[in-house]
């Protein structure tokens, strides 16, 4: 009991421990903790090395593909943003952007195409030049305001992607001559179209905003567009 209590209340020693017992319990003590750190170092540096061999795959096969048919030209237009403020195609100049056409009190697939397009930005928030461009088509409900709101419920970044709204026959006369979706007799309200332009403005395809197929096409004909100059 003496022995016990000499010892009760500070730290063992060599002297304290049998002979041959100090190793191992040196061991005990720090080796897990120095294995655990390696282990978790290791599995981060894997887990960097095989996002960047992901990147660069991705990135060799998209410049690999043959370059994207030319469709169409995108005539000037302007229109106003969430903010109220004048928008048109000056200030897509310089970047690759994906355009559809939509209105917030949708109900069929309306909701869908929004949320393959935040699923878009999210991709490339934070590539500068990269562009998304949701239009109104319901121009007597979809004020800048509401189109804010809108934007909020699905997280957008509205310095990224743009909710733009106008007059009737405007968005008409984009949609129908620049766009080359709908007509004039039925305007383009169910229109499940992702348009993807180039840094020219030219139209390079056109996807269903509805299938995760084409949504995965056109992820990668934005990587595609973004290595043109």
């Amino acid at each position: 009991v003496m022995a016990s209590s000499k010892i009760l209340g500070k730290p063992y020693s060599k002297e304290d421990l049998p002979a041959g017992r100090y190793e191992e319990r040196s061991e005990e003590f720090s080796c897990p903790s120095m294995k655990n750190k390696i282990i978790i170092f290791g599995a981060m540096f894997g887990a960097g090395i095989s996002f960047l061999v992901f990147l660069v795959i991705f990135f060799r096969q998209a410049v690999a593909q043959p370059p994207l048919p030319r469709l169409g030209h995108v005539a000037d237009f302007q229109l106003l943003d969430t903010r109220g403020k004048e928008f048109g195609l000056k200030d897509l100049k310089g970047k690759v952007w994906v355009a559809d056409f939509i209105f917030t009190t949708c109900g069929s697939i309306c909701p869908l195409m929004t949320k393959n397009m935040a699923a878009l930005q999210r991709s490339y928030h934070l590539v500068d030049d990269a562009a998304f461009v949701s239009i109104s088509v319901n121009q007597e409900y979809d004020s800048p305001e509401i189109l804010a709101q809108f934007a909020k419920q699905f997280a957008a970044d509205t310095n990224q992607w743009h909710f733009l709204t106008g007059p009737r026959e405007a968005i008409t006369n984009l949609a129908v001559k620049s766009f080359k979706v709908g007509s004039v007799e039925e305007p383009i309200f169910h229109s499940a179209h992702f348009v993807l332009v180039d840094r020219q403005g030219s139209i390079r395809g056109y996807y269903e905003g509805t299938q995760t197929s084409d949504i995965e096409k056109i992820f990668k004909g934005i990587a595609q567009l973004l290595r043109e100059r």
